[in-house]
């Protein structure tokens, strides 16, 4: 596993679409995530679906995805991509303040661009998993 302080991370340009993509929140959540947002200066959302689980991201950020099986990971997840890192670290900072529980935060890299949503989300959740037990292994797709 490849474990970053979000304070700490590169911008990495792996797809020039900059976006926030939002799993499994309520539309309350949704409004108050968007509002954050905006103040921080990311105005593209991607709202996914469960039934997106077998995309690719980079399907999803071309807009190519298509409806199928639906994923059984029902983690709250926001996922950056070409998001600057001071603005990143911004809305993090905002998002703090609307005392939503906090969700899963990961950034698109290189490999992950090309693994289908439910595969990112199984080892977004195994990851949050081990960091919280202090226990770290590989990912499954390595």
């Amino acid at each position: 596993m490849s474990f970053e302080n979000m304070k700490q991370i590169q911008q990495v340009n792996v797809h020039e679409r900059s976006c926030m993509m939002l799993y499994q929140f309520s539309k309350e959540e949704t409004r108050q995530i968007m509002n954050v947002a905006r103040m921080t200066g990311i105005k593209d959302f991607i709202e996914l679906k469960p039934s997106y689980g077998q995309c690719t991201l980079r399907e999803i950020l071309d807009q190519k995805q298509e409806e199928g099986e639906e994923t059984k990971v029902r983690e709250k997840t926001l996922i950056l991509n070409h998001i600057a890192p001071a603005r990143m670290n911004m809305f993090i900072d905002g998002l703090k303040k609307c005392r939503l529980r906090r969700p899963i935060i990961a950034v698109v890299t290189e490999q992950s661009i090309e693994w289908k949503l439910e595969n990112l989300l199984v080892n977004l959740v195994n990851e949050r998993a081990a960091v919280r037990s202090g226990e770290f292994n590989r990912h499954e797709g390595e």
